[in-house]
């Protein structure tokens, strides 16, 4: 028996002094709203652990009251230099997922180029630029691909119609072999040079290190952050052996080691994607889908919730999406 009891997983990315930043239209969560979510929380809910949760949804732990996870994904810097340090005053475990290829390459995922470029530009100038840069090379008309509108707003529910309609065509829809030759030029252009900008935004291995030494997790979170269902399987093998690999060669060893899914929603993994997870040693896997987290839930689809909707009501802050 639970009586009950569930368990809420918070989902973080950006966690910084908006306002004050280089990019303050970059969409995440402001440092002193995050400060107010970690002294908030364990007055409603038992904070948990990676071991405790995963204890909890396997039947071997009942708590007395609903359990609460803070998971954060991609690995950014913040999450070293502002998060850890918040977390570790509280005595709150947080559960990190980097992007292996990030930090081992020094490159900057183009999902983040999106975003940076989207928040200096805004959508309009930026979609106008990319459109451009796809006409010379002769590829404009794919800019006019036909979407399932419908699609594009489950993925990013809180973006407007044309934002998500972007996101949806940058991430799923326009093959990498040209839509990272647009949108690096574009970043380099309009943002900086990549290897400097990644030094800046992502945590390093030894960044990592220290903050499991400090009482966080990791987990995985792919090695190129690309929608993993949509991949062949050679390239899909590949992917997830080389996160796993350079993870194990330099991370501190674990009890587990849970994935996140890039992108988290439903059409992001399916059963090629769980079972190369489950060969490789990962746990577990988290995703976006809306749902309850209590045992008997299916360890490769547990269920998230965005940063800003896991406090009641009368403590709800402005929402996000990614």
């Amino acid at each position: 028996m639970n009586h009950g009891r569930q368990l809420y997983i918070a989902t973080y990315h950006y966690v910084r002094d908006l306002p004050h930043s280089r990019f303050p239209q970059i969409k995440g969560m402001l440092l002193d709203d995050f400060r107010n979510q970690v002294k908030v929380l364990p007055d409603l809910f038992e904070m948990a652990t990676l071991n405790s949760a995963y204890d909890f949804l396997a039947g071997r732990y009942q708590p007395g009251r609903d359990l609460c996870l803070m998971t954060f994904d991609d690995g950014l810097k913040e999450h070293y230099s502002e998060v850890t340090p918040i977390l570790s005053e509280k005595g709150i475990q947080g559960i990190f997922f980097p992007i292996t290829g990030c930090m081992q390459d020094h490159v900057v995922a183009p999902v983040h180029m999106n975003h940076f470029l989207l928040a200096a530009l805004g959508c309009e100038q930026y979609r106008a630029a990319f459109v451009d840069e796809l006409s010379t090379l002769g590829l404009a008309d794919l800019a006019h691909t036909t979407l399932d509108d419908a699609a594009a707003q489950w993925t990013y529910p809180l973006d407007d119609c044309e934002t998500a309609r972007f996101k949806y065509l940058f991430n799923f829809i326009l093959s990498p072999l040209y839509r990272d030759v647009v949108v690096q030029k574009l970043f380099e252009e309009w943002i900086g040079e990549e290897a400097a900008f990644a030094a800046d935004l992502y945590l390093s291995w030894e960044e990592a290190r220290e903050m499991q030494r400090a009482g966080m997790m990791m987990g995985g979170h792919s090695h190129a952050h690309r929608p993993l269902a949509r991949l062949e399987n050679s390239e899909l093998d590949l992917d997830l052996a080389r996160c796993w690999e350079l993870m194990q060669a330099n991370l501190d060893a674990q009890d587990y080691w849970p994935f996140s899914y890039p992108y988290g929603k439903a059409d992001s993994f399916d059963g090629r994607v769980i079972q190369k997870l489950r060969e490789l040693g990962f746990c577990c896997s988290l995703c976006t889908e809306k749902g309850l987290n209590v045992p008997g839930v299916d360890f490769f689809a547990i269920h998230r919730v965005d940063c800003k909707q896991i406090l009641p009501e009368n403590h709800l802050l402005p929402q996000t999406s990614f």
